[in-house]
């Protein structure tokens, strides 16, 4: 079985996913879905380098114990224009000309060879990449995309970059509870950061679905369930999941 969940960004999906990946023993496919696009991108297009606008959360090799949320990377990802990682409306494609369509099918192509590789024998979840989209007509697959009012948002986004140390490592930024109750106890994210990284995240994540498919990200017919993550607590938003997911089994 594979798990697509996308979604507007802090509306729950990931940590839902994360914990139906630990129920189930699956494996959780995100940013290691982009290395190797843009390495598959490089390997098959006439260029060497990947689209400025290519979409990452990191230029380095992938690694899971390194894949944590940082402040500081998640404000500047809230200032980022189109030429460093982001697609917006307010920008066109006009400077790559008759090239457009082609590096469009090449990155789709690119993401999509990814996705099959990674997920080949199922058991995993997996977090956009458009690969809702992509593995519309797979079977064994289930579909999701989690929604969540703005103000539940914010909050989650900012318990979630508020990081406490680890004392014991020295290094590593740890997320505190996701639970809402608690949001307003850390201070280091303002709420106006929050909002931005919010609108610029869900920016980047439809217009560069929309770009790559020709279709409205999170309203194709091929989605087969949609969360709802204004619950404090995601638990019971969990369990609804994962009794449609047993059901579909």
């Amino acid at each position: 079985m594979i798990i697509t969940i996308s979604g507007q960004y802090g509306s729950g999906g990931n940590e839902i996913g994360r914990s139906l990946a630990e129920i189930f023993g699956y494996k959780i496919l995100d940013s290691q879905l982009i290395v190797r696009a843009r390495e598959i991108y490089a390997q098959t297009s006439k260029s060497a380098d990947r689209p400025d606008w290519w979409p990452s959360r990191s230029l380095t090799s992938y690694n899971e114990a390194n894949d944590f949320p940082r402040l500081d990377s998640a404000l500047g990802q809230a200032e980022l224009k189109l030429k460093t990682d982001l697609i917006t409306s307010d920008e066109t494609f006009g400077d790559y000309g008759d090239e457009t369509e082609n590096v469009r099918k090449a990155m789709l192509e690119a993401q999509s060879r990814a996705i099959l590789e990674y997920s080949e024998g199922g058991g995993c979840v997996i977090f956009g990449k458009c690969s809702d989209y992509i593995l519309r007509d797979h079977k064994d697959t289930i579909r999701a995309f989690s929604k969540a009012d703005m103000e539940v948002r914010i909050k989650r986004i900012m318990n979630l970059y508020n990081m406490n140390m680890d004392k014991t490592t020295g290094s590593k930024w740890l997320p505190p509870s996701y639970t809402l109750q608690e949001a307003g106890q850390f201070l280091d994210m303002e709420r106006r950061d929050a909002i931005a990284l919010i609108y610029s995240t869900d920016k980047r994540r439809s217009d560069l679905f929309e770009f790559l498919t020709g279709e409205k990200w999170g309203a194709g017919d091929y989605i087969d369930y949609h969360i709802s993550g204004n619950d404090e607590n995601l638990d019971n938003q969990t369990n609804m999941f994962l009794e449609f997911i047993r059901e579909r089994i």
